[in-house]
């Protein structure tokens, strides 16, 4: 009981504020690999088959359709450019994702390749000390929307296959030093250092799909279902796989 000036009075119930809930962010899909493995086949696939979903945005490698200047090539100045250049499109590509997801829950971004592709990167071009530390400080700057990787991978063998087969596509991407073998080595063994030292298995931030004996079809619905079990949004029924489709080596060259 409450006295109020020798009055007895009722009990004053205390009643909850009750607060609004945030409709929380939305989900953001970052579908990333060692280049030649098939990323950007799988998501400009992706993108013609979800197309019609307004709820969903989808992010391109680079704002940039054509780079100044060719990535991982064996000349660290140009290699140190292209590494800069990569991670202002990272940053901007982060800016757009934030204003798309924040507060709303029933969106989703679908992005080729995740922001850690910067660093592992860099690493494996085994740039010098100071032009790798000026790349990973503003790497470390940036408050990165968290994203979860969808990591696609094969034998290393394999994916140089792919990659001298989009060769015989694109001349232009001798510069880049695709066809080396070790380099495709240590870009691997880097991201897998970067996922350990950011905890992202440890974290449940990482979906690994083995492409081997894989269509590109066979890669997207096992996406969509990836998706669709970690958001629970239903996102578009399965794609129907056509009987004479083509395994991953014979796919549409990235871009």
């Amino acid at each position: 009981m409450v006295q109020i000036k020798g009055k007895k009075t009722k009990s004053i119930k205390k009643h909850k504020t009750k607060r609004s809930r945030s409709k929380g962010d939305g989900f953001v899909f970052s579908i990333a690999g060692v280049h030649g493995v098939g990323k950007t086949t799988v998501y400009l696939l992706l993108q013609k088959k979800l197309i019609e979903n307004k709820n969903i945005l989808f992010m391109p490698e680079r704002l940039r359709a054509n780079p100044p200047v060719p990535f991982g090539s064996k000349d660290k100045n140009i290699a140190f450019r292209a590494e800069l250049h990569y991670n202002q499109q990272m940053i901007k590509r982060n800016e757009i994702i934030k204003k798309f997801v924040t507060n709303h829950r029933e969106r989703i971004c679908i992005s080729d390749r995740t922001p850690f592709t910067t660093i592992a990167y860099a690493r494996a071009l085994s740039l010098p000390k100071i032009d790798y530390s000026l790349i990973n400080d503003t790497f470390t700057s940036v408050s990165w929307q968290k994203d979860h990787i969808i990591f696609l991978n094969a034998e290393p063998k394999t994916i140089m296959q792919r990659i001298y087969h989009r060769g015989s596509l694109d001349i232009s991407r001798e510069k880049w030093n695709e066809g080396d073998f070790e380099y495709l080595k240590r870009v691997l063994k880097k991201y897998e250092e970067i996922f350990i030292e950011n905890k992202i298995e440890k974290n449940n931030r990482i979906t690994r799909i083995w492409t081997e004996n894989m269509t590109a079809e066979d890669v997207v619905n096992r996406i969509i279902e990836i998706i669709e079990q970690r958001t629970r949004l239903l996102l578009k029924k399965q794609i129907k796989v056509p009987v004479n489709q083509s395994k991953l080596t014979n796919w549409i060259p990235e871009i």
